[in-house]
C-alpha cells in the first residue's frame, strides 16, 4: 500500500513538473512571438514614418522647384500670344525659344525627381557601367549654354584625356547638373568651372566652383551637417537649400564623399563656392567589358 502511494506521489510530481515545463515553454513561445510581433510593428511604424518623410520631402521639392518655372511659362505664354496678335514675329521666335529652354529645365527636373524617388526605396539597386566623362561634360555644356549667356557667365570644363568612369551616369549627371545650376543662379558675369582630376588612387575627384556671391554661414552649416549624416537626412529642413538635399542623397547613393567650401561676398575676388565630389571610380579594365554590354536601366527594385 505504501509503495502504491509512493508511486502515486512520484507520478503526480512528474505530471506537475511536466505541466510546469509545458506552461513555461508556452509562456516563452508566446513571449517570443510577442517580441517578434512588437519588432515587426515597430519596423512597419518606422517604415511608415520614413515613407511619410520621403513624401513630404518630395512634395516640398516639387512645389519649390516647379513654382517659379511654371509661373514664368504662364507669363511668357501671354507675351508670345500678344506678340503673335501684333505680328511681332521676331519676338514670337525669341519667346518660343525661352519656352523651349524652360520646358527643358522642367523636364530635367521631373526626371531627377523620379530618379530620386526610386532611389529612396529600400530595395533600390543602382545600375553602373563604364563610359567616358566627356559624354556627361558635353551634355552639360550644351544644356547650360544659353542659360550661362543670360547671366554673362563663362563655363570652363577640364578633364583628363580619355577619362573613363564607372558609375551610374544619370545619377552623376543629376548631381553635376544641380551643382552647375546653383553656381549659375548665384553668379553674374563670372566664371564657373567643372573639373575632373585623377587622384592617383584609382579614382577621380570632380569639382564645381564659381566666383559668385557664396553662401550664408547658416546655409553652409546646414549643408555640412546633412553631408555628415546623410542617412538621417530623410526629413526636410524648411530653410535648407532643396537642390543640395537632392545632391547629398544622390552622392550618398553612389558612395561619394562631398565637401563644400564657400566664402560670402558680392562677386568679390575671394567669394564663391566650391563643391568637391570624391570617390568616382576610374574605369580601365571595365571599359572593354562594359562597352559591349547593354546597360540601360537607371536602377532596379529588387
Amino acid at each position: 500500500m505504501a509503495l502504491q502511494w509512493i508511486y502515486a506521489v512520484i507520478f503526480t510530481t512528474i505530471l506537475l513538473a511536466g505541466a510546469l515545463v509545458w506552461q513555461r515553454l508556452t509562456f516563452l513561445r508566446l513571449a517570443r512571438s510577442n517580441n517578434d510581433l512588437r519588432d515587426h510593428v515597430g519596423h512597419l511604424k518606422r517604415q511608415l514614418e520614413y515613407d511619410s518623410r520621403v513624401k513630404a520631402k518630395m512634395t516640398m521639392m516639387i512645389a519649390h522647384d516647379l513654382q517659379s518655372p511654371l509661373h514664368f511659362l504662364a507669363v511668357l505664354s501671354d507675351h508670345v500670344s500678344r506678340f503673335a496678335d501684333n505680328a511681332q514675329f521676331a519676338e514670337v521666335k525669341a519667346g518660343t525659344e525661352e519656352i523651349k529652354r524652360a520646358t527643358g529645365n522642367i523636364h530635367a527636373f521631373v526626371k531627377e525627381i523620379n530618379l530620386w524617388t526610386r532611389s529612396q526605396h529600400e530595395h533600390f539597386h543602382v545600375s553602373k557601367h563604364a563610359f567616358p566623362f566627356e559624354v556627361i561634360a558635353s551634355e552639360l555644356e550644351q544644356f547650360f549654354g544659353e542659360m550661362l549667356l543670360l547671366n554673362h557667365n563663362l563655363l570652363v570644363v577640364r578633364y583628363p584625356e580619355n577619362a573613363w568612369i564607372f558609375t551610374n551616369r544619370d545619377i552623376l549627371k543629376a548631381i553635376l547638373r544641380n551643382l552647375l545650376d546653383n553656381a549659375n543662379k548665384h553668379t553674374r558675369g563670372g566664371q564657373i568651372s567643372l573639373i575632373l582630376e585623377d587622384d592617383g588612387v584609382g579614382s577621380f575627384t570632380a569639382s564645381v566652383s564659381d566666383n559668385g556671391n557664396g553662401m550664408l554661414t547658416s546655409d553652409l552649416q546646414r549643408i555640412t551637417r546633412r553631408i555628415a549624416h546623410p542617412e538621417a537626412s530623410t526629413s526636410v529642413e524648411p530653410n535648407c537649400k532643396l537642390g543640395y538635399q537632392i545632391i547629398i542623397d544622390f552622392a550618398h547613393t553612389l558612395g561619394y564623399i562631398l565637401d563644400v567650401a564657400s566664402s560670402r561676398g558680392n562677386g568679390s575676388r575671394n567669394s564663391g563656392t566650391t563643391v568637391r565630389i570624391s570617390g568616382i571610380v576610374r574605369a580601365e579594365a571595365q571599359v572593354y567589358r562594359e562597352q559591349s554590354a547593354e546597360v540601360i536601366s537607371i536602377g532596379e527594385l529588387d
